[in-house]
């Protein structure tokens, strides 16, 4: 059961307005999951419906879950949020008991990119009583978050770049680390190849520079590895200015920040001025259009994720698949935010898994924090504990590394991935 509403209005974004949206989608979307060169799973193979597991079916008192996505908007569509929440919260609520027993009823927003709809979303929400608010990757997170938190709902996420929340000890869980693929992906390809220096190559928006401009700066010194950032504007399409100025400024490793367009900008510039160093990047530089503008250039590349997509034999890859299939509408298995939503909604159970009670806000936090570590789901072998000691600087993100790989000649992920920084979280 759903509740699903737009904000009033159908303006248009302006122009620097949806490129600061798009830019602040590609950037959370950089930080998760990791993107194989097709998709294996064809919406006309047969589902394995053994992987749902029994049917538990909930009953009793739903409880409310908010959920958002910037959905169509005139820049990007992520409508594929809403449905893959739909279809996870009815694959929990058929074989997972719901919450605590209770079945989720879903109150759904879409934010359409713009920051007053989302803060129109937001409120929405209050007013209908939700429990918690749990979504994916969204252009406008800070007038989203402000008025949730201020309303003391908890919101569980799966990808922020926002500060405020990033440092929220109270009632914010972040699943996806951005410092992973900010930052330990860089310094650890650095690390191994015996560099000090890293150079990113970012666009030049804040969504994707606060980070190296603020807490990253820390983060690079602690490691020992020095920061270099170069700010690129989105649109630039010959980078080799720039990338001349990071050849002689000597050995380094470069890591790149940005969509697909503009990796394959960044990456041709590096080629026109002979980089030979490592680079590192994440998913949105490995898409289909990369791979057909850079070729074999892509090769040794390396990459960082949190989802372990394009394992086929992954069993939460393969619970996910026959969930989309089974009880979405025509779900698209290539696209990386369905999964993100699948891997947000999945944790965010097993967190709660045993809760008894009242599903109160406060209840709920308080069972989440109380959890202890647990598997990221289709994470491989990356845990999950959101007791605000996984990233001191930033309490609210729940996890600790990241999941590595390097591309082939056809610039696909080779597998396994492999874990890196993935220590315990402390009690």
């Amino acid at each position: 059961m759903e509740h699903t509403s737009r904000p009033a209005g159908t303006r248009r974004l302006p122009g620097m307005r949806r490129v600061a949206a798009v830019a602040a989608v590609a950037v959370l979307t950089l930080v998760g999951a990791a993107c194989g060169g097709d998709d294996s799973s064809s919406s006309n193979e047969p589902v394995d419906t053994s992987v749902l597991g029994p049917t538990q079916v909930a009953s009793g008192t739903p409880i409310k879950i908010g959920t958002l996505s910037d959905g169509q908007t005139p820049a990007f569509d992520n409508t594929i949020q809403i449905d893959a929440a739909k279809a996870v919260a009815t694959f929990l609520n058929e074989h997972r008991g719901g919450i605590g027993g209770h079945p989720i009823e879903l109150v759904v927003c879409e934010t359409q990119g713009d920051p007053g709809k989302a803060s129109d979303c937001a409120n929405q929400l209050i007013q209908a009583d939700i429990a918690i608010a749990v979504f994916g990757e969204i252009a406008n997170m800070a007038q989203v978050w402000r008025p949730l938190h201020d309303a003391k709902i908890p919101v569980f996420t799966y990808a922020s770049t926002e500060a405020p929340a990033l440092a929220d000890q109270d009632s914010t869980f972040i699943l996806a680390n951005q410092v992973a693929g900010l930052a330990d992906v860089p310094i650890g390809v650095a690390k191994e190849n015996g560099l000090k220096k890293v150079t990113a190559i970012v666009i030049d928006v804040p969504a994707a520079t606060d980070f190296y401009e603020t807490t990253g700066k820390k983060i690079f010194a602690d490691a020992g590895v020095e920061l270099k950032l170069v700010k690129v504007p989105l649109g630039t399409a010959d980078m080799s200015p720039q990338m001349a100025d990071i050849v002689s400024g000597g050995p380094t490793e470069v890591h790149i920040i940005g969509n697909d367009s503009f990796c394959i900008a960044a990456f041709n510039g590096l080629r026109a001025v002979n980089f030979t160093g490592p680079i590192s990047t994440l998913n949105r530089c490995a898409t289909d259009s990369v791979r057909k503008a850079i070729g074999s250039g892509l090769e040794g590349v390396t990459m960082g994720a949190t989802a372990a997509l394009g394992e086929d034999t992954d069993k939460d890859i393969q619970q996910w698949t026959a969930i989309a299939k089974t009880y979405g509408d025509d779900i698209d298995l290539s696209n990386s935010m369905g999964p993100t939503i699948y891997m947000t909604f999945v944790a965010l159970h097993s967190a709660l898994e045993g809760i008894t009670g009242d599903l109160t806000p406060d209840a709920l936090v308080a069972k989440i924090k109380a959890a202890p570590s647990m598997p990221v789901p289709a994470g491989g072998e990356l845990a999950f504990r959101c007791n605000g000691k996984a990233r001191p600087l930033m309490p609210a993100v729940c996890i600790r590394g990241t999941l590595l790989t390097s591309l082939d000649e056809d610039g696909n992920p080779v597998l396994p991935y492999r874990a890196t920084g993935n220590t315990p979280i402390e009690d």
